[in-house]
């Protein structure tokens, strides 16, 4: 199961050109980043995962099984040693490849202070529960909690393009996004240019980001999103090393050097966080 993916991999995908709402939507996060001008030290790319490593923290990316391209051959070499800002803006590129890496980058710019960060008590499908108790409740990404997920919600929908039992049919995503009341979306949404239009579609909805994709950027609680629910790496080395062996998430964290933590629009950390 592609735990992260609610598409095709990113290697079946042609370029994505950022326009419209999604174009919005970046520049937006972009120009919201907390430390900008952190410089990057390292990026790991795996077969499933990239990571940056800059100011001395680390942020993620999903690759959703995209590869370099001939011209990216040596772009993590390239990118090494400029600051976050300018790497960040590889989103903007169409490349599947370079979209992912601008994401790893940006999160790293904007991940929190792990020795001041504060776990979360309780993972994201029971903060999804909890919202959805009786309530309409949708999900973008096949996770591992779905089954149990359904049985706690009043009533569940999965948006997911593949073929999967029970999902709702894609030309009915925008009336039943619609009647939301919770709806919880993957981070890797934004690597394949559909978040802004999930966020837009299900304006009356709380919204929930989540998944070790999931930027903590301020500039998302302007977007119409509720929660963030997201990975703060506390062990470099660590994850490092799950990276490169081309481990699932899954495994990454039981190895540890990973925490959850959920940033809510009403109660978001102060920025001290943040900052070193």
């Amino acid at each position: 199961m592609n735990t992260y993916s609610c598409t095709p991999t990113m290697a079946d995908l042609p370029d994505l050109p950022l326009e419209g709402e999604e174009k919005q939507l970046a520049d937006s996060i972009l120009s919201s980043i907390i430390r900008p001008d952190a410089v990057v030290e390292e990026i790991i790319a795996g077969d499933k995962f990239i990571a940056v490593k800059a100011g001395g923290r680390m942020g993620l990316s999903s690759l959703l099984g995209a590869k370099p391209r001939e011209q990216e051959k040596d772009l993590e070499h390239q990118m090494t040693g400029k600051d976050v800002k300018q790497v960040a803006g590889l989103i903007k590129q169409p490349s599947p490849f370079s979209i992912s890496l601008g994401f790893a980058a940006l999160n790293s710019g904007n991940a929190p202070d792990p020795k001041k960060v504060e776990p979360s008590n309780f993972p994201a499908d029971d903060l999804i529960a909890r919202l959805g108790k009786d309530k309409i409740t949708g999900l973008v990404g096949e996770f591992p909690f779905v089954e149990s997920l359904k049985n706690r919600v009043g009533t569940f929908y999965l948006f997911e393009l593949r073929d999967v039992p029970g999902a709702v049919p894609k030309d009915q995503w925008e009336s039943m996004l619609a009647r939301l009341d919770v709806f919880a979306v993957t981070g890797t949404a934004l690597l394949t240019r559909k978040m802004a239009w999930f966020l837009t579609r299900a304006s009356r909805a709380k919204i929930i980001i989540l998944g070790p994709t999931t930027p903590f950027s301020p500039a998302l609680f302007s977007h119409g999103v509720d929660y963030l629910c997201g990975s703060v790496v506390t062990d470099m080395e660590k994850v490092g090393q799950g990276i490169r062996a081309g481990l699932p998430f899954k495994m990454i964290k039981k190895n540890g050097g990973i925490i959850f933590t959920q940033w809510e629009k009403k109660k978001r950390p102060s920025k001290d966080l943040s900052t070193a």
